[in-house]
């Protein structure tokens, strides 16, 4: 007895040796794709507002729920009050501890489970299945959201059914972490669903029956099932009647503003790409293999119970569309599958060894054992699963700049040695067309996309972290189709969401757009005059240390801290001087920054290009005028070609193409002096045109299309000489 004790104890060390570079090769790119995207601040600002007293709320006095997070919301709250760490810096790395208790529990599952043959090694593989995964490291920090938390509560629910489902203490476990799951993503009553039938199947098989006899139902383990369901009953159902009673309705606000209709089409995409991305088409068959022999033997359904959930997921996803982040609904499927595709590899080891037995060979040749067969066959199963998708992380990580820029595709230039491999030509070349026609509806976006996204608005919005509370006026409304970053650190200004997230009208408007047309979470649009009802009178601009720097961004500007500015626009210039009076305020001596200024200009001036806009020349600025544009005229880009009389004046960059590119969005600051703003129902753009003769400019909108950019119209106006 105590040898085969010390036999085990000093097994340990080695089993945790060769599973340090498992762990290490997911730390290793987890550090790679750390990241905030600027969602996670929409939640972040319902943190602070609870943490100083206003609720949970997104604008103080308006109840909202804009969030679908509630126990990650309430963590990063308790986590401020207590710790005095605010969301930007410990959601990260509460997503880390997650990911800790994720493996900790896959561990537990791998060396806990009865009757698992050859456990050490399909241990080894199941962890590696995991941590080569670029996917399930990219998701390790989270961008600051509660993917990983939701994840490790669903890994704990299936380890507790699978290990404790005969022992009311574990059913409780189970029950309480499928509530956890459900009270960190909307999805959790649909995985706690599964798992309530997967137990009332498995209890009737474990009767002894081959076919469990349905009509014997008193001799259920009630008890047991009560263990299970209530506990979750409860705490859900006390989480729906809280959010009546503090919101007003049943669901969340979020589900409103991204439900307009099924949207399989996109989902399937999206799946599709998934799939050929993270090798679920291996690993899914694989998983069935584990199940198949698991079952025939033992009558176990643990495995079954991981395919249940994911099926039922995979439908969810496909119905909804996929989501706006790359593979993040899909995080809990990479360590559920680890341990039944490590077992079905394992047997699969184990049969190819013995077909290899019945050939007669010379006494002196080696025949491989069932251990190194199941070994080779797990090498390509994990560069099919993880080369791709570890391939896209590091090219992806490694770029910085401009977000479009960000989109990486596999090439012979990038990924020579890795489309040399057999069959991963097409499959690379199937995974980038997907991957570029989900991403034109907001699809799937990667995470350095959204990395590159945030660090440019921290950069410029977290200085008023330091700003004076009070200066703001209280009936100060701004509007943004962006509201994370910006408005975290801008806590007392109100703002209407114009894709309706925190906006409860904006977000039951009705849509009838085309799947084909629609983005992702980005379908509702608040129109003009719900805008102007709401007051909509401020719109802030990032951070200045100096006058000089401010006036420079917007029409106002008003010290808020030492060497801190807050630029703003208004269109109402008596609002600004009563609501300002007192603090300092500065103005550009610029009436073309006005709405009504801009209308008045124009009115005395012909235009140069009359089209689906009409564009005016005045001074040294082009102003673009639309009467009446929607949504789709606000988002379709701008081009803007300037043509020098002396090319010698281009900026080097340019030079070789003869012609200054001055590209632009309406809602989007550029890299020269522009402005936009909606007046009385119209749209109207101000460019500052460069200083040096101008010969011709050639301007008009376009839209991304499959190969390249449709423009939707275009006009061009020369100078015989320059200006």
């Amino acid at each position: 007895m105590g040898r085969m004790f010390l036999r085990r104890i000093t097994s340990i060390p080695l089993w945790l040796l060769l599973y340090l570079p498992w762990l290490a090769l997911l730390g290793w790119m987890a550090g790679v794709s750390w990241f905030l995207t600027d969602d996670a601040f929409i939640s972040f600002r319902y943190v602070r507002n609870l943490v100083e007293g206003h609720g949970l709320v997104f604008n103080v006095g308006e109840r909202v729920e804009g969030y679908s997070n509630f126990l990650w919301v309430l963590e990063l709250a308790a986590i401020w009050k207590v710790l005095g760490v605010a969301p930007e810096h410990s959601a990260p790395w509460l997503s880390v501890a997650y990911t800790v208790g994720t493996v900790g529990a896959l561990l537990w599952w791998m060396f806990r489970l009865p009757s698992l043959p050859h456990r050490g090694l399909v241990g080894w593989l199941a962890l590696g299945l995991v941590c080569s995964s670029a996917t399930f490291a990219v998701w390790t920090s989270g961008g600051g959201l509660e993917t990983r938390q939701f994840t490790f509560f669903i890994v704990l629910a299936v380890v507790c059914l699978s290990l404790y489902r005969g022992n009311r203490w574990g059913l409780l476990a189970a029950s309480l972490s499928l509530a956890a799951a459900a009270y960190t993503r909307p999805e959790g009553p649909l995985i706690a669903l599964c798992c309530f039938g997967w137990f009332l199947f498995q209890r009737l098989a474990d009767s002894g029956r081959l076919r469990p006899d349905w009509r014997e139902l008193r001799r259920l383990d009630w008890p047991g099932l009560a263990w299970l369901i209530l506990p979750f009953v409860i705490l859900v159902a006390g989480h729906f009647l809280f959010r009546y009673a503090y919101y007003g309705e049943w669901l969340p606000n979020t589900y409103y503003a991204k439900h307009v209709r099924p949207w399989y089409e996109s989902g399937f995409r999206y799946l599709w790409a998934a799939a050929l991305e993270t090798g679920l088409y291996l690993l899914l068959p694989l998983a069935w293999v584990g199940l198949a022999r698991r079952w025939r033997e033992l009558r176990d359904g643990t495995y079954a119970l991981v395919l249940l959930l994911i099926i039922a997921h995979l439908a969810y996803v496909m119905r909804i569309g996929g989501d706006h982040f790359e593979w993040r609904p899909l995080d809990f499927y990479w360590p559920l599958l680890a341990l039944p595709a490590a077992a079905g590899i394992v047997h699969l080891g184990a049969g190819l060894a013995a077909w290899l037995g019945q050939f007669t060979f010379h006494p002196r040749v080696w025949l491989p054992g069932a251990r190194t067969c199941a070994l080779i066959l797990f090498v390509p199963v994990i560069f099919y699963a993880s080369a791709m998708q570890v391939v896209l992380l590091f090219e992806g990580a490694r770029i910085h700049g401009h977000v479009l820029k960000t989109r990486v595709y596999l090439n012979e230039e990038n990924a020579g040695w890795l489309l040399a491999a057999p069959g991963m030509s097409a499959l690379a070349a199937i995974s980038n067309d997907l991957r570029q026609s989900i991403v034109r509806q907001a699809v799937g976006l990667r995470f350095v996309e959204h990395r590159e996204y945030a660090a440019g608005r921290i950069w410029a919005w977290q200085p008023y972290e330091n700003m004076e509370r009070g200066i703001i006026p209280e009936d100060a409304v701004s509007t943004a189709g962006t509201i994370g970053i910006n408005y975290y650190y801008l806590p007392e200004l109100a703002v209407i969401d114009q894709y309706g997230l925190t906006d409860a009208t904006v977000a039951r408007l009705e849509n009838t757009t085309p799947n084909a047309q629609r983005a992702m979470a980005h379908d509702r649009w608040a129109p003009p005059e719900y805008l102007a009802e709401r007051g909509v009178n401020f719109g802030a601009y990032p951070a200045a240390a100096t006058e000089q720097q401010a006036l420079e961004q917007a029409a106002y500007a008003v010290p808020v801290g030492p060497d801190l500015w807050l630029p703003f626009d208004s269109n109402d210039l008596d609002w600004v001087i009563a609501s300002f009076a007192g603090h300092d305020l500065r103005a550009k001596v610029d009436p073309m920054l006005l709405g009504d200024s801009i209308v008045r200009r124009v009115g005395d001036h012909r235009p140069v290009i009359r089209a689906e806009w009409e564009v005016y020349l005045i001074e040294n600025s082009l102003i673009y005028v639309r009467e009446a544009c929607t949504r789709a005229d606000r988002v379709a880009g701008f081009f803007l070609a300037v043509y020098p009389v002396d090319a010698a004046d281009l900026p080097a960059t340019r030079k070789q193409h003869g012609f200054d590119n001055l590209d632009f969005h309406f809602d989007r600051r550029g890299v020269f002096d522009r402005r936009a703003v909606i007046f009385d129902g119209k749209c109207l753009v101000q460019v500052q045109l460069p200083e040096y003769g101008i010969s011709e400019i050639s301007t008009g909108q376009y839209v991304p299309a499959e190969h390249g950019f449709n423009h939707l119209w275009a006009g061009t106006f020369s100078w015989k000489e320059g200006k």
